[in-house]
């Protein structure tokens, strides 16, 4: 996604909160030489920017990483970075989710799940969703539409304006 966006004459601006996936995000911005792309340091609950600083918010297979009340406050972390009409794409966790109800239940839809991602193995948090829930996540937006990955169909994509 940032490829296409960065190569398209977009400005990007990733965050992430891993030292060293901003390392290789920033080798990658130096051996494409692109002069778009800034990274940056910082959580999905408490990002460096104003209010009102970006058209849109992109976000693949990150904001269910979390517990409820930090997933609660990145949607309004988002809601506050937006621009008037900005827009939020994401996708979620479904109840659909094969790993739903795996691992180490944390809290209602929350668990703690052994991951095994490029050679590494590791726990991670997954909250799994309802569109009913989704919904009601989003009601901050003027409009959210909550339809299933057609490619994935244990996740939600989520298309909301501000």
């Amino acid at each position: 996604m940032r490829d296409y966006l960065a190569k398209n004459g977009f400005d990007v601006v990733g965050v992430d909160v891993s030292e060293s996936a901003l390392k290789m995000a920033i080798a990658w911005i130096r051996k494409e030489r692109l002069t778009n792309v800034a990274f940056t340091a910082g959580t999905m609950t408490n990002t460096p920017f104003s209010n009102s600083y970006f058209d849109a918010v992109i976000s693949v297979s990150v904001i269910h990483h979390a517990i409820k009340k930090d997933i609660v406050k990145t949607i309004d972390e988002v809601y506050r970075i937006l621009k008037k009409n900005g827009m939020l794409f994401a996708n979620l966790a479904s109840l659909e989710d094969p790993r739903y109800g795996s691992g180490q239940r944390v809290e209602n839809g929350t668990f703690r799940i052994l991951e095994a991602f490029e050679e590494k193995r590791f726990e991670e948090l997954h909250h799994f969703f309802t569109k009913r829930e989704a919904s009601r996540l989003l009601a901050c937006f003027a409009k959210a539409k909550i339809e299933r990955l057609k490619d994935k169909p244990n996740y939600w994509k989520i298309t909301a304006v501000k």
